[in-house]
């Protein structure tokens, strides 16, 4: 690297003065501008899905500041992203994203010779947890336990054994594995489907392994199943109606992926025949969830808005992880988690 390099920190969090100083510190060539936010700017509850206009409604007040920081950005650390970011950001080379998923990108229209890594693996330890806290409640019966509690009844309620339960992966990456190396250590049995997989193919953390092609056949085996995998055209509404009959009746389903790979329609029809027992559903095809959303009032349903990941140490890990990845790009060296944008669907 002979000339200048600029680089954007484009997530308010990650903006103090001591982060600029940390990325200074990489090289003297680097030059770091930020993406101002209003003081009273609401941002941090905006769902990253979709591309936004510039200024955002959150920086309407900053529209000057963040297009002249956008027009000469080299490297862009964020999590939101403008629509059209290639027009935007003629000079970008580089996205790092403060999350996992990456199809916000894909609809700005990033491509290619632009490089892209996302931040998979920082959250699933979190969100392994929260998947396994969230079958654990169910098969447990905690909330009738709470209730008979607040209401002074002592009345017995037993629970289900999670030893030689059956879970089902779909999605088997950071996450994915993650959650199941946690169910294998507790005694389930851990089925994992991959987008690229070949016969004879083993994984770590699951001890059967499905391609799409095998996805019903894994969902007709499995106790309680999770969905992990990243949003593509491919994967869109990938648990539809015919994946939820392919599921036994009262098994569980949890979508901590995105809300675009459940076929809403289909999984409420679901729920309220009682062919699915209960489900957690932590994303949604629209967010935030709309008040008026027949999901809320599912019976054996558990919503939360989007926040299965623990975020007391995210920032910092995943600034961490830029920071590491800011001095490789630097020195020429590979990137920690680079994707494949093409096969991706990024086109």
């Amino acid at each position: 690297m002979s000339e200048r390099l600029v680089v954007c920190l484009g997530y308010p969090e990650l903006q103090e003065p001591k982060h600029v100083e940390r990325v200074r510190a990489i090289d003297p060539r680097i030059e770091v501008v930020t993406l101002p936010v209003d003081p009273d700017g609401e941002w941090i509850t905006v769902p990253p899905a979709d591309p936004h206009a510039e200024p955002p409604p959150w920086a309407v007040g900053c529209g000057t500041a963040r297009r002249k920081a956008l027009d000469t950005a080299h490297v862009l650390l964020a999590l939101h992203t403008p629509a059209d970011l290639p027009k935007q950001a003629p000079n970008l080379r580089w996205v790092q994203c403060i999350g996992a998923g990456v199809d916000q990108f894909a609809a700005a229209g990033l491509r290619s010779p632009a490089r892209l890594t996302n931040a998979s693996g920082l959250s699933s330890t979190s969100m392994a947890e929260y998947v396994l806290g969230r079958i654990l409640q169910v098969w447990k019966r905690f909330p009738e336990q709470a209730e008979l509690q607040r209401n002074h009844e002592y009345v017995q309620t037993y629970g289900r054994t999670f030893e030689g339960s059956t879970v089902g992966v779909v999605g088997l990456g950071a996450i994915g594995a993650a959650v199941g190396k946690r169910a294998k250590a507790l005694g389930a049995t851990v089925l994992g489907q991959k987008r690229r997989f070949t016969p004879g193919m083993t994984h770590p953390d699951a001890d059967e392994l499905f391609g799409v092609e095998g996805l019903h056949e894994m969902l007709s085996r499995c106790d309680v199943v999770v969905v992990a995998a990243p949003a593509t055209d491919d994967t869109f509404h990938i648990i539809d109606a015919a994946a939820l009959a392919a599921m036994p009746r009262g098994s569980m389903l949890i979508n901590v992926a995105r809300g675009s790979l459940l076929d809403e329609k289909a999984f409420i029809d679901a729920m309220e025949r009682g062919h699915l027992g209960a489900a957690a559903l932590d994303v949604f095809e629209n967010e935030p969830l709309p008040p008026d959303s027949p999901l809320w009032d599912l019976p054996n349903l558990l919503i939360s808005a989007h926040s299965s990941v623990s975020t007391d140490r995210y920032a910092h890990d995943v600034f961490e992880l830029f920071v590491d990845n800011l001095a490789r790009y630097v020195a020429g060296q590979e990137l920690r988690n680079q994707l494949d944008m093409e096969a991706l669907g990024f086109s």
